[in-house]
């Protein structure tokens, strides 16, 4: 199998090793020389130099292709994923050949390029999941696009990428641009994880007075049952982490969280597509809120401190709260998948979607079986419920914040509770004659149900 790469940054070089060390024979090009040159160095290391070749411009890389060819193209996104597939088309790719972007690029853009370019080359999309150690020893892969050009390819890139009990992590989930998609949703849903984990990181420490050290003994307890996990192990390891005078290292960490704008996206997609997404955005919002010290409206932002006080926190409880809350945030992203899937006829398998999050990925966890079972599984947790209000009602009550702990308890509460949506429909249609509808099913207004008082209008 021969593939070409295009984009030998950190992601780029590493998935180059992965390719050569499970048996394809790589073409490979980047703008900086330097970085072929690093590549190869690192190709020899590991013996697999045979089956690498570096060129010099993408006309060599073309030429040195066997057609129909197969392209990856791991540069950043925007304007030069279009430049690099117009160069390529330049360079002499043909309709049969298949160009997948592997990159983080917006899923608006795919399907604008998968029109733009679809009678010169087959376009395809490709989320990548796992940072650099994935993509070198086996990363989350979900891809998208038509059968023609993957039928030749899938098979090597099942190898390629993680497994899950002797499955492979890589799928094509979906038609058209829905790899980069789901792979947008998931990091949405990691923005809620690592959120999440941070305000029960927070709730311990300033709320129950436990150290850094006590803090990730009970992540490492939660870890040694159903709710082990990729970001629960980091948060634990970093939580461990102290400075040669023994000074926890998460204290010196500035308190600024920075984004790469796929949380973004998810939030603005959730609100175009009138998905609730809940937990997913109030993340985004979390971070941004964290950076309001920088912003033009600082002045209006910044108050005074504020006193928080102490509680006493049961564990077990605390447990069945952050275990239900991490299921809430799975079940709103794979709830947007479906919807954006049904709006763009995409035809996203989500059974397909969950086995590529099984390993290699950020949000890897052993609890995904109980995200496949659904709703019906979550209606079955009556105590994780209970202790999902307590555990919330009691964080609010130090003063401290916990934006995603709370958006996930209101998720579940506005869904299997009564709502109070009549009022706000009636109040839409008293200034405004939107129109109500009646348990009855009946529309029409409400000065078709009573008089009101022109006084009061």
């Amino acid at each position: 199998m021969q593939v070409a790469l295009v984009g030998l940054g950190v992601m780029g070089k590493n998935l180059a090793l992965n390719l050569i060390e499970k048996g394809l024979t790589l073409v490979a090009y980047d703008t900086n020389p330097d970085a072929g040159e690093e590549l190869l160095s690192c190709a020899k290391t590991q013996g697999t130099a045979e089956r690498l070749h570096i060129v010099s411009d993408l006309h060599d890389m073309v030429r040195r292709l066997e057609a129909p060819r197969s392209i990856l193209l791991l540069v950043p996104a925007g304007e030069l994923v279009d430049r690099v597939c117009q160069d390529l088309v330049d360079a002499g790719v043909g309709k049969d050949d298949i160009i997948v972007d592997c990159g983080n690029s917006n899923y608006k853009d795919g399907i604008a390029r998968k029109l733009k370019y679809q009678n010169k080359f087959e376009f395809a999309t490709m989320g990548i999941s796992g940072g650099a150690e994935g993509a070198r020893h086996g990363p989350a892969m979900m891809a998208s696009g038509s059968e023609g050009g993957w039928e030749r390819i899938e098979s090597s890139f099942e190898k390629v990428a993680a497994s899950y009990n002797g499955e492979s992590c890589f799928a094509r989930v979906g038609q058209s641009a829905s790899g980069h998609f789901v792979k947008m949703v998931h990091n949405g849903i990691e923005y809620a994880l690592m959120q999440l984990i941070a305000e029960i990181y927070q709730l311990l420490r300033l709320g129950a007075g436990k150290t850094p050290q006590q803090i990730a003994e009970i992540f490492d307890t939660w870890s040694e049952g159903e709710l082990n996990s990729y970001l629960l192990a980091i948060s634990s390891h970093i939580l461990k982490l102290e400075t040669t005078d023994g000074k926890a290292l998460v204290d010196l960490i500035d308190n600024k969280v920075g984004a790469k704008g796929t949380g973004l996206w998810t939030a603005q997609n959730a609100l175009e597509l009138g998905i609730a997404v809940p937990s997913l955005v109030a993340a985004v919002q979390a971070r941004h809120l964290t950076n309001t010290g920088d912003t033009h409206a600082a002045k209006e932002m910044t108050y005074a401190a504020k006193a928080t006080e102490r509680l006493d926190i049961d564990l077990d409880e605390l447990k069945d709260a952050f275990h239900l809350a991490s299921l809430l945030c799975y079940r709103q992203g794979l709830a947007l998948i479906k919807g954006a899937s049904r709006a763009h006829q995409w035809k996203v398998d989500l059974a397909k979607t969950l086995q590529t999050w099984r390993a290699g990925c950020i949000i890897r966890a052993d609890y995904l079986d109980q995200i496949a079972e659904g709703v019906e599984f979550i209606d079955t947790l009556d105590t994780q419920v209970k202790a999902l209000r307590r555990i919330t009602g009691a964080a609010v009550s130090t003063g401290l914040a916990f934006p995603v702990l709370s958006a996930t308890q209101n998720y579940l509460a506005t869904l299997s509770t009564p709502s109070n949506g009549h009022l706000v429909q009636a109040q839409r249609d008293y200034f405004g004659e939107h129109g109500i509808k009646t348990h009855s099913g009946e529309v029409c207004h409400l000065t078709d149900l009573v008089e009101i008082d022109a006084k009061v209008r």
